[in-house]
């Protein structure tokens, strides 16, 4: 790891791919102004080297072992409110680059990308710059989206307080109902949608215009 100067910029790199997290690493080590500061394979030891190093920027991949990057920045977002992430994934499709950004992420580099574009995002998010989108990719294969249709309106309404960031708890006092049946929906809307977490229902919902995004998803896009 490169030695700290005056003006660096203290990165931690969030991946499971050892030779991927190695290659990253001489990347980052050449360039006087960006410090790596430590690793992390899955989203617990994120967590605790957030709190240990306090990075400026976390380059995240988007699928660790223990979760997805939707995940992690939840987590990471109650330990360092400000911090800023950088997503990176193999997958451009709409529906992940969706997910990542309502999760709150700051900017997405897709890994087909040329190495330099990574370090000048890392130096754009540090300077307070926004990233330009990744243009999405074709869809997955054998990925379909779900209908207008696929959901209740009570599923819908659930989906659309998910989006906007609520627990469960706050969905149930909004919609007057008890927190068991709230996760009773969720549970029928996830395979409704083809989706694995609650994020990735939210941004299919988007996708497929079952839902409209949240105002503050609207403002960043």
């Amino acid at each position: 790891m490169s030695s700290q100067g005056p003006t660096s910029i203290k990165v931690l790199i969030v991946d499971d791919h050892r030779m991927f997290v190695d290659s990253l690493v001489r990347l980052l080590s050449d360039q006087p102004d960006l410090l790596v500061i430590g690793l992390a394979y899955t989203i617990e030891e994120a967590v605790r080297q957030v709190r240990a190093h306090r990075p400026d920027v976390v380059l995240l991949d988007y699928r660790l072992p223990d979760g997805d990057a939707p995940a992690c920045i939840a987590q990471l977002q109650v330990v360092a409110p400000d911090l800023l992430v950088l997503v990176m994934t193999g997958l451009g499709d709409e529906a992940t680059l969706a997910a990542a950004r309502a999760a709150g992420c700051h900017g997405v580099v897709t890994k087909d990308r040329a190495a330099q574009d990574l370090v000048e995002g890392i130096r754009a998010l540090a300077s307070g710059v926004a990233l330009t989108e990744p243009e999405p990719s074709a869809p997955r294969p054998g990925k379909k989206l779900p209908t207008e249709g696929a959901l209740s309106s009570r599923e819908r309404e659930v989906l659309t307080h998910l989006a906007a960031g609520q627990s469960t708890a706050d969905i149930a006092d909004a919609l007057g109902i008890s927190a068991t049946t709230v996760r009773n929906h969720i549970q029928r809307i996830l395979p409704k949608l083809g989706a694995h977490s609650r994020l990735e229902a939210v941004a299919l919902g988007i996708q497929a215009g079952i839902i409209a995004p949240p105002a503050d998803h609207r403002a960043r896009s």
